[in-house]
């Protein structure tokens, strides 16, 4: 599950996101509200977001200390800035410091849900973004959302429709069923999709021999692991592993070890 902390003063503003939130990802759980960069980052001490959607709009530095003092305790959070109007400076400080998105106000739908989509992804989750579905109630949501969060939870075991069904307490082809139409992808493709995405980040961000990758993300057959991650990727995880090693250090931690 993606966790979210909204900062922003304007209650509209964040109630838009909410909106964008609602409509198009599932797996999303939001932390309360904040109205400044200064209650974000109280927040920050207690709880742990993915995802910091920072309103710096007329801010001085002060507010782009508080950004990067939560970089610096939560190095994986992927950050979207908004603001009341295009500032270069904001915009190169944003560059600097790594920021997912910059996005200026009027918020437009489409830009925000472009840029969620792409943090999500950079958090090596499933955005679920392109996955066309059928109109669901909160209600159908909220089980999707248990039902991935399971996935979430588990996903180094050997889970199967049989124990999320028990998870659940539901019938197992009516879960396989519900999961598809509901989520888009079927629970087989969205475990190994997810246990893939979980690899990429072991073996970019990790000594991990390709073995002990496959045994974290819950597969014990190392043929069929890399056979599956080639198929996904397009490289073996060896390749993989050669290629993209070492990426994982977003510019955030340089600038803000630059920023004491």
């Amino acid at each position: 599950m993606c966790r979210v902390l909204l900062a922003s003063p304007e209650q509209a503003d964040r109630d838009f996101l909410k909106r964008i939130f609602a409509e198009h990802f599932f797996n999303v759980i939001f932390f309360d509200d904040a109205l400044s960069a200064e209650e974000a980052y109280a927040r920050s001490l207690e709880q742990r977001p993915d995802m910091l959607i920072l309103d710096v709009s007329g801010s001085s530095e002060e507010i782009f200390q508080y950004k990067i003092n939560i970089v610096k305790r939560h190095p994986n959070v992927k950050v979207i800035l908004i603001d009341n109007e295009e500032n270069f400076k904001h915009i190169q400080t944003a560059i600097r410091c790594g920021a997912v998105d910059y996005l200026v106000k009027p918020l437009k739908a489409e830009e925000c849900k472009s840029a969620i989509h792409r943090a999500i992804l950079a958090l090596n989750q499933v955005s679920l973004l392109n996955y066309e579905r059928k109109s669901v109630t909160d209600t159908l949501k909220e089980s999707a959302a248990q039902m991935m969060q399971y996935v979430h939870e588990h996903y180094y075991e050997e889970i199967n429709l049989d124990s999320l069904a028990a998870f659940m307490h539901l019938n197992k082809s009516y879960v396989s069923r519900f999961f598809k139409e509901t989520v888009g992808m079927s629970f087989v493709s969205y475990v190994r999709h997810y246990r893939i995405e979980q690899a990429k980040k072991l073996l970019r961000t990790s000594d991990l021999t390709v073995t002990e990758v496959a045994e974290q993300v819950g597969y014990l057959d190392l043929t069929y692991f890399s056979r599956i991650f080639k198929k996904e990727t397009n490289h073996t995880p060896n390749e993989y592993k050669q290629v993209y090693q070492g990426e994982h250090v977003p510019a955030d931690i340089a600038f803000a070890e630059g920023h004491h």
